[in-house]
């Protein structure tokens, strides 16, 4: 199946407690398979049960966080994707059109931030019966993404969720319905291409030259 356009409800979301279902927590100890947790509520401090996470408890610091919400309910939250890797902010290339767009940040990226010239995918959550790890999106307004986490409200082909650096950023996108670029893995040319995979990270990010790439 080649590279298809589809409308998709793309919603923001960060790392924050608010948008992840976590919250701080004082770990008792391992005698105790309790915490407390702490949370801007009625009961600001509430005795909760702990569970075993997918990593030892001995990794753990004593004030840390848990999950509140889902199937990992108690469980201690460590800020990863499904796959296992930190989340992150599309970032285009230099020269890309959304780039341009918001030309009021180059000054800074070239000046402040060199490092930040250097394109980078976003971290999609999507239902992973559709859109398997790995899968490529552009998504316009936000740039390209990659599917590399999943969430129980993420059912079906036409919604995802898309990951800010900031609860303010996450805002400002809100949810909006687009026409979204979806390359599944093992569909673009450029994968079947014996190059760097930094190479190809930036010519993929160049969405102007998308016809090239399939």
């Amino acid at each position: 199946m080649p590279p298809y356009t589809l409308e998709i409800e793309c919603t923001a979301y960060c790392r924050c407690g608010y948008c992840c279902n976590w919250e701080w927590g004082l770990r008792l100890p391992s005698a105790f398979p309790f915490y407390l947790g702490f949370s801007p509520s009625l009961m600001p401090v509430r005795l909760r049960t702990r569970k075993k996470g997918n990593r030892e408890h001995q990794r753990l610091p004593f004030f840390c966080k848990f999950w509140t919400a889902t199937t990992q309910n108690g469980q201690p939250y460590y800020g990863l994707t499904s796959n296992g890797s930190f989340p992150a902010q599309a970032r285009p290339p230099l020269f890309s059109k959304l780039s341009l767009m918001n030309y009021q940040n180059l000054p800074a990226r070239l000046l402040f931030f060199p490092w930040k010239l250097l394109p980078r995918h976003g971290t999609i959550a999507a239902d992973t019966n559709y859109y398997p790890f790995g899968t490529r999106m552009f998504i316009p307004g936000y740039g390209w993404g990659e599917v590399e986490d999943r969430g129980g409200a993420i059912k079906g082909p036409h919604r995802i969720d898309l990951y800010h650096r900031s609860h303010k950023t996450a805002l400002q996108w809100g949810r909006r319905k687009v026409q979204v670029l979806v390359i599944k893995p093992g569909q673009s040319r450029l994968d079947s291409m014996n190059i760097p995979r930094p190479v190809k990270s930036a010519l993929k990010g160049l969405n102007w030259i998308r016809s090239l790439l399939f």
